[in-house]
């Protein structure tokens, strides 16, 4: 009789938590399908696929983990002998004033930065303005290469710090807020990823997961940024993309992705164009937790501009 009750009230449970999620499924499709919701899900596809956005200054603060205040000090001779070259790295003496986001140990630090070759027509924005700012205070942002070697992003006028400390400052609120929750659940195709995302656990089906993520393109970017903070290991740790690069020198992009929140990275960059963060081979906590926090930001933008 004892087991009996129990068995009744286990039923019991299984059957209002189970009422209890198809209330709360249908509640969010209903949250998803409202007019207005609609309307800025569409707008916010419609943003992805013009590539959104081009080129400003809130994009470059959220790409990198670095931004120093500081002094360049560089061989423009060096410079021009390697741009009558193929291109070549040249290294950047750096004498920091201000931190104003990461974390760097040291107060002078060696900064590369890959020169091109004249006969690159493509137009590569950093490589004049090393001239321009050489010996001047100036702002950099940077990002953590192979051996833990600070690269190049962007260089800013001193004249533009208050402006970069504000968004510092106003991106740092987006991620302490959780600014994307008030998102997510208005986003549409989470049901689809999720169920995508518990796929890449299973060794027989984690592949064809990878392919058909992809597949959903524009418009699973939304729901892939609200889920991608998943630290679960993939069952399958290799995937392959189009390298759909002008300037591709391969036909495929081969990686190897160890946690599902680092597969997710590659297909929302392999979908976008835009990175937040090279974990597609795996990373550390601070390099994972840099890159979901970029593609909140980047979520809250297409929302909200």
């Amino acid at each position: 009789m004892h087991n009996l009750k129990q068995n009744f009230l286990f039923i019991l449970a299984t059957f209002i938590i189970a009422v209890g999620i198809a209330a709360c499924d249908s509640a969010k499709e209903e949250l998803q399908d409202s007019p207005e919701n609609k309307a800025a899900f569409e707008s916010a596809i419609k943003k992805i696929s013009e590539h959104f956005p081009k080129d400003t200054p809130w994009i470059r603060v959220a790409q990198s983990p670095y931004i120093l205040t500081g002094t360049i000090q560089v061989d423009t001779n060096e410079i021009k002998k390697i741009q009558k070259t193929k291109g070549d790295y040249i290294e950047i003496d750096f004498a920091i004033d201000t931190v104003l986001k990461g974390d760097v140990p040291s107060k002078e630090i060696i900064i590369n930065k890959y020169i091109h070759g004249e006969k690159n027509k493509k137009v590569h924005r950093n490589d004049s303005n090393l001239f321009l700012f050489n010996g001047k205070k100036s702002i950099v942002t940077l990002v953590l290469g192979y051996s833990s070697s600070y690269y190049l992003e962007s260089i800013f006028p001193e004249a533009d710090e208050i402006k970069i400390k504000e968004e510092i400052a106003k991106q740092n609120e987006i991620i302490v807020k959780s600014a994307h929750d008030k998102i997510c659940p208005t986003v549409q195709h989470s049901s689809k990823v999720k169920k995508l995302i518990e796929n890449m656990l299973v060794g027989s089906k984690a592949t064809n997961a990878y392919t058909e993520l992809e597949k959903l393109g524009f418009q699973a970017v939304p729901a892939i940024i609200c889920q991608m903070d998943d630290r679960r290991e993939l069952a399958v740790q290799g995937i392959s993309l189009e390298n759909k690069s002008p300037q591709a020198w391969e036909a495929m992009r081969h990686y190897s992705p160890e946690l599902v929140v680092d597969v997710l990275e590659a297909i929302l960059n392999q979908i976008t164009g835009k990175s937040f963060g090279s974990i597609h081979n795996g990373g550390t906590e601070d390099e994972r937790a840099n890159t979901v926090n970029g593609w909140r930001i980047y979520l809250w933008h297409l929302f909200n501009d």
